[in-house]
């Protein structure tokens, strides 16, 4: 009853074996000894003492010492097709497996709602792995411009000050366009009184709902990466610490470590960064953690001129 992890797993395995009596109905040829078990497979208590070649090798494991009482281990064991061992096998899981499952159900009840949210999470990074790893392979990549990141991440003066490059971008199958909260809410800021801001979100909103493989959104990362002082200081700085944030959180999603990220990822922003000194001294330092974090940082006209460079 402590196994709960156990339990779980194992009541999700059997939902995706054929019961009894689909093997029974499936027409497939099983002799009598198998159909003799398959009948009595929806009785807590199993007849059946046929030996399976798994009984065979687990004899004398401890955990299963009570099972295995019943089995006359001396008999001669019948020669049974893989169909014929599979069906019996199930018989036995019912009878072993599902009932006591059912007397340990009060006992899971309270770990239910976390076990549910947990596999909702884990089937959703999955997921975004599987996405991920397919949008990688279809990325249409001459081997010229192989080396510039696969994945861009614009900011906000960006996306206001020069969309029609970011659109040209999205649209070349050769990028995957990852657009962070904090980059949208940044635009929502803006939006009442920045065109470029509205347009923005207009066709990220149209870009979302339809679904387009190469321009994406990613949720917020979570608050462990706030910054609040620097936030009132310096929100250009700020930002770039939470776009940042994003970068770190995508490539360890895909299962990279910090050191495997080398030209994975490149931040594309608005700012002229010809001189770095020009900066506040808060904005130097984001410039330089991106730096350590292997991330790019490169203004978009100038991504986009070396792009078209390459051919």
């Amino acid at each position: 009853q402590s196994s709960q992890s156990l339990w779980n797993r194992l009541s999700v395995l059997l939902n995706l074996l054929p019961s009894a009596a689909d093997l029974q109905e499936s027409g497939l040829a099983l002799c009598n000894e198998v159909k003799d078990v398959l009948s009595g497979a929806e009785l807590p208590d199993l007849k059946a003492n046929l030996l399976l070649p798994e009984d065979v090798a687990l004899r004398n494991l401890p955990p299963l010492k009570n099972a295995h009482k019943r089995f006359n281990f001396e008999q001669d064991r019948p020669i049974f097709s893989a169909v014929e061992e599979v069906s019996q096998g199930k018989a036995r899981v019912l009878a072993q497996a599902v009932f006591p499952l059912l007397e340990v159900q009060p006992v899971l009840a309270a770990a239910e709602e976390a076990r549910r949210n947990r596999l909702m999470r884990d089937m959703a990074q999955l997921r975004l792995q599987l996405e991920v790893s397919q949008l990688e392979g279809s990325l249409q990549q001459p081997k010229a411009q192989s080396a510039m990141s696969p994945y861009l991440v614009p900011d906000t003066q960006a996306l206001c000050q020069h969309l029609a490059v970011v659109k040209q971008l999205a649209t070349s199958g050769r990028f995957i366009i990852i657009i962070p909260r904090t980059v949208i809410d940044g635009l929502d800021f803006l939006k009442k009184e920045n065109a470029g801001a509205r347009d923005s979100i207009r066709y990220l909103e149209a870009e979302f709902k339809k679904g387009n493989r190469y321009i994406r959104c990613q949720k917020d990362v979570g608050k462990s990466f706030e910054r609040h002082k620097l936030k009132r200081q310096d929100l250009d700085a700020w930002n770039l610490y939470k776009i940042l944030d994003s970068c770190k959180q995508l490539t360890v999603s895909q299962g990279s470590g910090e050191d495997d990220t080398t030209g994975m990822v490149t931040i594309i922003t608005g700012f002229q960064l010809e001189d770095p000194s020009t900066f506040s001294a808060p904005m130097q330092s984001a410039i330089q953690a991106a730096a350590s974090a292997s991330v790019e940082i490169k203004n978009v006209l100038e991504f986009y001129k070396q792009w078209k460079e390459m051919g």
